[in-house]
Order: C-alpha cells, then structure tokens, then sequence
C-alpha cells in the first residue's frame, strides 16, 4: 500500500513538473506612439515579425507579451494608400524584462518620416505619463 501511494505521489509531482516547464517564458513589450505631427488622426500600424498586432491613434500606447528570443518590429501609417513598412528595428525579449519601442520622426517638416527605436524606461515613463493604454488593439475606432 505504501508503495502504490508512493508511486501516485511521485506521478502527481512529476506530471506538475513537466506542465511548469512547458510554459513558454515571456517579457513584455510597450509599444509607444507619443507623436506624430502629420495626421493626427491616422492610425499607425505596429508589426511584430511581420504580423499586425496594434493600431494605435495619437498619444496612445499598447503592452504585448512576447516569447523570450528576438523579434522584428516594424511600423506603417494608415491612410490612402497605406504605406510602406518602415525599416524593421531587432529588439531582444528576456523574460520577466520590459522592452519600450517608440515611434519616432526620422525628417523634420510637415510631412515627416516616421521608424520605431527601442527606448530605455526612463525615457519611456514621460511619454507613457501623457498616454492612454489601448488594450484592443485591432479594434476599429
């Protein structure tokens, strides 16, 4: 009797063991657009390795969970026609640590180029402070 409640006992904690361990570890990432001089109004696109994960409008932001490992980011500007993804910026997920993209001007003028660049947290917190969270992303507004 013993043995058949050791051997459940053991069973029990090995089958725990292995569903810790096929969590996928995360980190978080802030996407951040805080400006954007030539249409206010227009939706920019954020892209995570290729894919569409936000539409945000201005002094907006959004929190994503990211598998730990490199990712590609990547923005477009809504409008007619939509244009063209911008140059992709290379940012490192570690878990359990927050990265910060923000959209930045890459042209001064009235009709500026814009590219993501990763952000260090005392930068972020500024602009996050003057934002709103979007947490539906996709959502039409």
């Amino acid at each position: 009797m013993k043995t058949l409640k050791l051997i459940a006992l053991l069973a029990f904690v090995l089958t725990g063991s292995f569903s810790a361990h096929s969590q996928t570890a995360t980190g978080k990432v802030y996407l951040i657009r805080s400006t954007g001089y030539a249409g206010l109004a227009v939706n920019y696109h954020f892209f995570v390795d290729g894919k569409l994960v936000c539409k945000q409008k201005n002094r907006s932001y959004s929190i994503h969970d990211l598998n730990v490992g490199d990712h590609m980011i990547s923005i477009t500007t809504g409008g007619l026609p939509p244009a063209k993804k911008t140059p992709a910026v290379k940012i490192t997920v570690v878990e359990g640590k927050t990265n910060f993209i923000s959209v930045v001007s890459t042209e001064a003028g009235y009709l500026n180029k814009i590219a993501c660049q990763e952000i260090t947290e005392n930068s972020a917190q500024p602009l996050l402070a003057k934002a709103k969270e979007k947490t539906n992303c996709l959502a039409k507004e």
